[in-house]
């Protein structure tokens, strides 16, 4: 069996929006990137706090979450291999 991948942030990664997003939890993740101030490294999503993503760099080149926030993309691959089997969302 191989290991599971975790995420490589330093943080709280279940308040993050990848695993947020993972979750299929829209509307908390709407909050927490309507006034955004840094954009994630990893996966591109712009944020209102550093806290909210795994990564934080200064905003610019992300996107707003609105704008793939009807998708089932994976926007963390690291959260992709940490939810289990049965948690995960059909994609």
């Amino acid at each position: 069996m191989e290991p599971k991948a975790t995420c490589v942030c330093a943080g709280d990664h279940e308040h993050h929006i990848c695993y947020l997003h993972s979750k299929g939890l829209v509307e908390e993740v709407e909050k927490l990137t309507d006034n955004p101030t840094v954009t994630c490294a990893i996966c591109l999503v712009n944020a209102n706090s550093p806290d909210n993503v795994c990564s934080p760099t200064t905003l610019g080149g992300g996107f707003k979450y609105s704008d793939m926030q009807g998708s089932k993309k994976i926007i963390c691959e690291s959260v992709t291999e940490a939810i289990p089997e049965n948690d995960k969302k059909d994609t």
